[in-house]
């Protein structure tokens, strides 16, 4: 009797704490997080394997299955009726009855049956009455097909703060499966972040709501065709101090520079009069033309290729001011403006991209975490600069960047992950777009014009595509990279080159097209 009451007080104790631990939980019945809903009715799967969204998908063919069922017994209901009435006679009743019947055969009549031969015709009916079954089993069929396959779980997380120039942010880091849809949510299943990784490479943004000190967050991850996968570990969010300044996270994972305000928007139009300023910019130019034909004894042009700002052509990337972001932006430049202003000059080709970027901007132009242009970004300025130059030797030849190269999402670093930019203390990956040619071979041949070379750190990822529109490629500074802006005639005087070639990024040219003034000064009389 004595273990008796002691197997009764224990059980009495296991059931208590059963019913604690499920107040605790909540409504769920679970201590694993609600996962958010998504489009997909195959439902997501918590960390203890229970399927939290799918019992739609469940009841919808509980509802095929009964119908199903139901139809059958009908159907046979009505063949036991048909068979007990084959000997009838023939009735206005009976002739309306084989009429219906017979609608799924092609020969229908009005007649009244008065042959022996034509009285089997009930038994024709049932046979062919089978064939909604088939219809049953079919849609049974398409409604019980198999689950999706779920998104691998996300790993490599990590959060750090960053001052983005607005206000201090968290950034959430994480790894998951290709351009894979990440949720971060509370313990309740409510998304507080939803965005798209580049590749693999997940980076997201969060601001505490105010008066909250920290917040338990888990991650989940949706590749298109799967299913979503298990929740992430619990994930504390709150602030510490800032590791990084200047960089700032956009939409869909993509990290920008906003050194200052024009980094990020880009330097600001010419102010006052506009026209009468590039009309006077360009009559310098001109002269400095002028004086590089009379040393080269060539007919040297000059073409300047500018990149434009990351987060301008991604303007509609950014997070608006109402959500504590830099806002959308997108405006004229300095160089916008010039490069309008100087569009039928025939000797100096002023080649500004924000036009031919922007229709290819669903592409990774711009490394992930990066201030500078990827190679396939370049490959653009490319195509622009190859344009003017087979205008001028209409034997240069233009290549195709899905035809003649080969693309390929690969991982890197980034300078904004870096000190002086966001500073991430390690662990983290980014990717850039890599080009290679399909054919080593592939160069610009004997007789194709020759070019002195300058420009900012953009000139990296163009360098590779000058050997395809120049026979000879002459740098002012070769042991430089970049190789710097100036010349000098003298030099100019020695490599005869047909063109002057300058690659630069728009931040890097003030409102006062200061950069093109600083080309060489002093040798302008």
């Amino acid at each position: 009797m004595k273990y008796f009451r002691i197997i009764i007080s224990a059980l009495l104790c296991a059931v208590v704490l059963f019913s604690a631990a499920a107040c605790v939980s909540g409504e769920t019945g679970t201590t694993s997080p609600v996962p958010p809903a998504t489009d997909e009715t195959s439902g997501g799967v918590t960390e203890t394997g229970e399927e939290t969204t799918g019992a739609e998908t469940k009841t919808a063919v509980t509802t095929a299955e009964e119908t199903a069922a139901e139809e059958t017994a009908e159907q046979t209901k009505a063949n036991e009726t048909t068979e007990t009435e084959t000997d009838a006679e023939t009735t206005e009743e009976t002739t309306a009855a084989e009429t219906t019947a017979e609608t799924t055969t092609a020969e229908t009549t009005t007649e009244p049956v008065t042959t022996e031969k034509e009285t089997t015709a009930p038994e024709t009916t049932v046979k062919e009455t089978t064939a909604p079954e088939t219809t049953v089993k079919e849609t049974t069929a398409a409604e019980t097909k198999p689950p999706l396959e779920k998104t691998s779980k996300i790993t490599d997380i990590k959060t750090w703060t960053l001052n983005d120039g607005v206000q201090n942010v968290i950034v959430i880091y994480c790894v998951t499966e290709p351009d894979s849809l990440v949720y971060v949510c509370d313990f309740d299943g409510n998304v507080l972040v939803k965005e798209r990784a580049l590749d693999k490479y997940f980076y997201g943004r969060y601001v505490l709501p105010a008066g909250v000190a920290s917040q338990t967050v888990y991650l989940y991850a949706k590749a298109d065709g799967k299913a979503l996968s298990t929740n992430s570990r619990g994930v504390i969010l709150k602030y510490s101090e800032p590791v990084g300044v200047n960089a700032m996270i956009g939409h869909n994972s993509r990290v920008y520079l906003n050194w200052y305000r024009d980094f990020y928007v880009g330097n600001a139009a010419i102010q006052g009069d506009a026209e009468a300023y590039m009309a006077g910019m360009k009559g310098f130019l001109h002269k400095q033309l002028d004086d590089i034909r009379q040393v080269t004894g060539k007919n040297t042009k000059i073409i300047v290729v500018v990149c434009t700002n990351p987060a301008t052509i991604h303007h509609d990337m950014q997070f608006s001011e109402a959500e504590g972001g830099w806002g959308d932006y997108s405006r004229d430049t300095s160089i916008t403006q010039f490069g309008r202003f100087m569009k039928d000059d025939d000797d100096i080709y002023i080649l500004d991209l924000r036009e031919i970027l922007d229709q290819h901007k669903d592409r990774l132009l711009f490394m992930q975490a990066d201030s500078h242009w990827t190679q396939l970004g370049a490959y653009y300025g490319y195509l622009r600069a190859a344009e003017k130059v087979k205008k001028d030797f209409p034997g240069t030849k233009i290549y195709d960047i899905d035809k003649d190269f080969t693309t390929a999402i690969v991982p890197s670093g980034g300078d904004l992950l870096t000190g002086g930019f966001m500073n991430v203390p390690g662990g983290v990956t980014a990717v850039t777009a890599a080009v290679s040619w399909k054919d080593e071979a592939m160069a610009a041949g004997p007789g194709a014009p020759t070019a002195y070379v300058m420009g900012d750190s953009y000139y990296g990822a163009y360098s590779m595509y000058l050997r395809l529109m120049f026979s000879e490629v002459y740098l002012n500074n070769p042991a430089s990279n970049p190789p710097l802006y100036d010349y000098t005639l003298e030099d100019l005087q020695t490599k005869k080159p047909d063109y002057l070639f300058y690659i630069w990024t728009e931040r890097n040219i003030d409102a006062s097209l200061g950069m093109l003034t600083n080309i060489n000064a002093a040798n302008i009389r």
